[in-house]
């Protein structure tokens, strides 16, 4: 699918992944739609998009309400007529903890945006993408849904489901016009990913990740892991699953004690008296 000329809406558009996104699929040609919460950033952006020659809208949309899902997926129809895509990257990894040091609410926030909001903007767009007899939903996803990791256990069960809801609508859509695809980045420098201090594996640039996403859409992909040590791990859990685990166990548990250290750090920081006049 070439993105010229498509209407692909954006969730999580006011920075990281899904600004890079917006952006990159700008320059290819498609009228983009930035969704997020923050209207001001999204306003800001697309209003970037157009000065450089793009064809952009903000809507903002939280994907936690039904209401405002349903809002702006009324106002886009509207306003642009039909959705070709919809990208469902709405989300974070929250800060790296053991699970037993965090409560129920926690669990339920990660399921909340990556699950339940996933599925509410698919629900939202769906009935459009049939009646016109084509679209595409692309539900991003993460390695550690097929290889799961110490110190992040809601965030990594929220994407498995994401995989196995994505493989589950394909099968039911299959024939219809409109395809399901899965797209997991690698560890990427953004805000979000900042918060996940992992040793070893190659840090990449959202552009880049904009670029690979953008290449999945042209060729149609069911699913794509970005990121050659992506894939490499996955290849990995296949062949020897309990050396993936011991990978991804060390990885996880050293870089959770990271990010306990800097709370306390931060923390720390924060009880400390002012020494300014």
């Amino acid at each position: 699918m070439e993105p010229k000329g498509k209407v692909i809406v954006v969730t999580g558009a006011s920075s990281g992944i899904g600004l890079a996104s917006a952006r990159a699929l700008a320059r290819e040609g498609a009228r983009v739609v930035l969704a997020a919460r923050s209207m001001a950033a999204l306003s800001r952006e697309s209003d970037r998009i157009v000065r450089e020659g793009g064809s952009a809208v903000a809507v903002e949309m939280d994907v936690t309400s039904d209401a405002s899902v349903g809002a702006a997926v009324a106002s886009i129809l509207e306003r642009l007529g039909r959705i070709d895509v919809v990208i469902n990257n709405a989300g974070n990894g929250g800060r790296l903890s053991l699970w037993e040091s965090t409560d129920g609410a926690f669990t339920r926030a990660m399921f909340d945006v990556h699950v339940f909001g996933m599925e509410r903007v698919t629900r939202a767009v769906l009935p459009a993408m049939l009646a016109q007899g084509s679209g595409t939903v692309v539900n991003i996803a993460s390695t550690v849904a097929w290889v799961p990791m110490p110190s992040a256990a809601a965030y990594c069960a929220a994407k498995a489901a994401v995989v196995a809801f994505s493989e589950s609508l394909r099968g039911e859509l299959e024939g219809r016009g409109v395809r399901v695809t899965v797209f997991a980045p690698p560890h990427t420098s953004t805000a979000a990913g900042d918060d996940w201090p992992l040793e070893g594996p190659q840090v990449f640039a959202p552009e880049w990740v904009a670029e690979q996403l953008v290449e999945t859409l042209r060729r149609d992909r069911r699913s794509f892991l970005a990121g050659a040590s992506n894939r490499s791990l996955l290849v990995l859990q296949r062949i020897a699953p309990g050396l993936a685990s011991r990978i991804m166990k060390d990885i996880g548990l050293r870089a959770g004690a990271k990010s306990a250290g800097r709370m306390r750090g931060a923390d720390e920081a924060a009880m400390r008296p002012s020494t300014r006049p």
